[in-house]
């Protein structure tokens, strides 16, 4: 998995890619790219999921070797698209982006997904999250919003698949084979069912091991 320099999955790989993990040799160090700036995304969050929360934590404790560094409970997300970097954009353009979205949102029902199909990366250990058309339609139903109100925002072109990453590797050169064992033991139990009812603009901050963020609006899908 090539990843740019906010961290997130940026290629046809996915950390929800059981497949590809096992032909992975030797694991790498996810955080080794520079830190990039703090950035505004839109993000599917899991805060009203505690059956989603305890499952995340039960398939962590099975993967807890010291080279991966675990996603916070409070931390654990979906990436759809990045808005625009801060200092680039003004917050009447964030507060008119908001604004629209949540028009175009009324036409969008909430999105009943499943995030299961455990996987991972030279960098990452992840779900996939399905089903991934109904996520890609939110995500450009939210990005015609963006580039409606910001033209020139710093969208991601690449090829487009939903996950959601509950560890990174932290050192580079580990033997894969028991992060992958410990993967395939999980792979064909693991996935929950998840009602979103909204989506969430939010500001990444990248940390030396970790991500961080915080919502800063909110849209109800209502339709």
């Amino acid at each position: 998995m090539n990843e740019s320099g906010d961290g997130h999955a940026d290629d046809s790989a996915s950390p929800g890619d059981l497949k590809r993990f096992r032909e992975v040799g030797r694991l790498g160090n996810h955080w080794s790219r520079p830190i990039g700036p703090r950035s505004y995304y839109w993000y599917l969050t899991f805060e009203d999921s505690p059956v989603l929360r305890s499952f995340v934590w039960q398939c962590q404790q099975a993967i807890s070797f010291p080279y991966y560094d675990l996603t916070h409970a409070d931390q654990l997300h979906l990436t759809l698209d990045r808005i625009a970097f801060a200092g680039q954009i003004t917050e009447a353009q964030l507060c008119a982006i908001r604004t629209a979205a949540v028009g175009a949102c009324q036409h969008v029902s909430p999105l009943d997904i499943t995030i299961g199909s455990l996987g991972g990366t030279r960098g990452a250990v992840g779900f996939a999250a399905l089903p991934a058309q109904r996520i890609q339609h939110l995500r450009d139903v939210l990005r015609e919003a963006t580039l409606s109100i910001y033209p020139q925002a710093p969208i991601r072109r690449a090829e487009f698949h939903p996950h959601m990453a509950i560890a990174y590797c932290n050192a580079d050169h580990i033997p894969a084979a028991d992060a992958i064992a410990a993967v395939e033991k999980l792979n064909p139990t693991a996935s929950v069912d998840v009602t979103v009812r909204q989506g969430a603009m939010v500001v990444l901050d990248r940390q030396p091991r970790s991500y961080s963020w915080r919502a800063v609006s909110r849209v109800p899908l209502s339709g």
